[in-house]
């Protein structure tokens, strides 16, 4: 067992600046559109022949000339008549009594149905309100060629349940013979894995092995690789009692008051302030931070940073089409016959030994039964679908916050040169990261000819909250130009080789593990059942990431299990 590190403060250290983000997107002023997209709106537009000359001979700039976009994706015209109270009609609940009736059909809904079924609860049925099931983890494009709209890899299966998936999913090949996983190769990310743009250059590896390559000072590359020593440290940490020190669910992990004692301290200040290294250390992260969790250093829990940035130093895992291929994976194994899409999940309720759930589909609503109960969506909308908790004067979702969130698919007939996988961006732009779509299906991606075309996943994390009005009120051209000028910047040229462009907006995609979220009262009270019905998504278990939507499907999967099968 490693020794734990140090958690004392460096009286010595300075505290960092915290430095505002921008709170507006400098977009010009424009009429306000009516968009229905309170949590998603796809958005797509050709771009044809346009040039990457960006100098004013008098003509039109060649982003003025693209074509205005025409909207695509999600429609939540539902989600914001319940939101506001709209009546629909509750018919009583009819025909025959399922085990379990799970609420959404992403990775955690579709989790939770595999598990169950793994139990032993083999009635189970998926309801999901769009088409095909995924959520966030849901990808578009051609078979051949996909790229994800939201969610994008995975990392190293670190716990039990992470190995029963993987192995189910087929990722894990075997298991050696120290109790290993060795995963099948065509799921790893292949090196550069995490590229950086700093001051108008490229910088490969720049996390581990590239650090020496970086224009900063000698001190600042020697705390860059002391933070990736401490962040490796933490990871193979563990307690007397066996428990990691970061492990999902989060509650699973350990209890010395140390350590949970990160969740209390901002990550800016374990930074500068536990540790002592330089504030360009918390900056170098920013971009991370913005893209992972929806906040900067300064407002994000320590705990729940280095919980993430552990697991970023072990092998990664994707494939073409971002975390959709895990989703595909786990409805093969549900069965067809146990999810039924384009259902919108009006009420559950409990009623005596039973939750009779009522939904809408082609415009009829229709009210069925089971014995339990999964509502695995987003935990802040469970007021609006289950007046039980409203009747418990359950309010915990007060305290929940998320960062809206746009991702821009950029498609190109040539790949850029000088990068990596993950692309961070740090100097200040509309985008934090670029993911390259097609590096995850390669064998040697480095060695590919630059000729192919590919397509370019901007992730464009919006400053605070309070600019989610934005995203219904800001038209597609303009964010269109913003992130097509600031590709400019990155990959000079680049403009001359876009052929078109998506954009996917997501009102409330990242949970922000905020200061003291993680074991706070809201956050662990959220996952309590309410009667019969059972919760799961990565927000009860407080972090934003696959592992955690596991681990609270798994959870809420065991509890439903004990309903259906009570012990005697």
């Amino acid at each position: 067992m490693k020794k734990q590190p140090s958690l004392l403060p460096n009286p010595h250290a300075e505290k960092p600046e915290i430095r505002p983000l921008p709170n507006s997107l400098g977009f010009r002023t424009v009429r306000r559109r009516d968009f229905l997209n309170g949590l998603l709106v796809g958005a797509s537009a050709a771009v044809l022949g346009a040039s990457a000359s960006g100098c004013d001979d008098g003509g039109t700039d060649p982003i003025d000339e693209l074509p205005p976009g025409s909207y695509k994706g999600d429609n939540n015209t539902i989600c914001h008549q319940v939101r506001d109270g709209k009546m629909f009609d509750f018919p009583a609940a009819e025909g025959d009594l399922y085990d379990a009736i799970v609420i959404g059909g992403g990775i955690s809904g579709l989790c939770a149905a595999y598990k169950l079924q793994k139990l032993g609860v083999a009635n189970v049925l998926v309801l999901e309100k769009e088409d095909p099931v995924g959520g966030f983890s849901s990808q578009d494009g051609p078979a051949e060629s996909p790229w994800g709209q939201a969610a994008a890899y995975t990392v190293f299966p670190y716990n039990d349940n992470l190995i029963e998936i993987y192995t189910d999913l087929g990722v894990i090949k075997e298991i050696d013979a120290d109790g290993v996983p060795v995963l099948n190769d065509q799921f790893v990310l292949k090196e550069p894995v995490n590229s950086a743009f700093i001051d108008g250059k490229w910088y490969p590896e720049a996390w581990d092995k590239g650090i020496d390559g970086l224009p900063f000072s000698d001190q600042v590359k020697a705390d860059l690789k002391a933070f990736r020593d401490d962040m490796i440290e933490w990871y193979n940490y563990a307690d007397a009692e066996g428990k990691f020190a970061f492990d999902t669910p989060s509650d699973a992990s350990t209890e010395e008051p140390d350590v949970r004692a990160l969740d209390n301290v901002s990550f800016a200040d374990y930074i500068t302030k536990t540790k002592g290294w330089s504030q360009e250390v918390s900056d170098f992260y920013i971009p991370y931070c913005r893209s992972a969790f929806g906040v900067p250093p300064e407002e994000l829990s320590a705990w729940a940073a280095i919980n993430f940035f552990g697991s970023e130093f072990q092998p990664s895992m994707s494939q073409p089409g971002g975390n959709a291929y895990l989703a595909k994976k786990f409805a093969d194994l549900v069965g067809a016959a146990n999810i039924q899409t384009k259902c919108f999940v009006l009420r559950a309720k409990n009623e005596g030994d039973e939750v009779h759930v009522t939904y809408l589909k082609d415009n009829v609503s229709k009210t069925i039964r089971a014995k339990a109960a999964v509502y695995a969506g987003p935990r802040y909308l469970a007021k609006y679908v289950l007046p039980d908790l409203v009747a418990a004067g359950r309010n915990e979702a007060k305290d929940f916050h998320y960062t809206p969130y746009i991702v821009a698919a950029v498609h190109v007939d040539k790949t850029p040169p000088d990068i990596g996988y993950d692309n961070w961006i740090q100097d200040e732009k509309f985008f934090t990261d670029i993911i390259v779509a097609d590096w995850a299906g390669l064998a040697d991606p480095a060695n590919e000819p630059l000729t192919r075309k590919n397509t370019l996943s901007c992730y464009c994390p919006l400053p605070s909250e309070a600019n989610r009005g934005e995203l219904l009120s800001t038209p597609f051209e303009d964010y269109e130009k913003k992130i097509l000028e600031d590709l400019e910047i990155v990959f000079p040229g680049i403009r001359e080789t876009v052929t078109g462009v998506d954009i996917y907006r997501w009102g409330h995609a990242m949970l922000q593990s905020r200061v003291g979220f993680v074991f706070g009262p809201s956050r662990v009270g959220s996952q309590v059942p309410e009667g019969r019905i059972s919760f799961a998504n990565t927000d009860v278990d407080g972090l934003p990431a696959f592992e955690n939507a596991v681990a609270s499907a798994f959870r809420a999967a065991q509890e439903v299990a004990m309903v259906v099968f009570p012990p005697p």
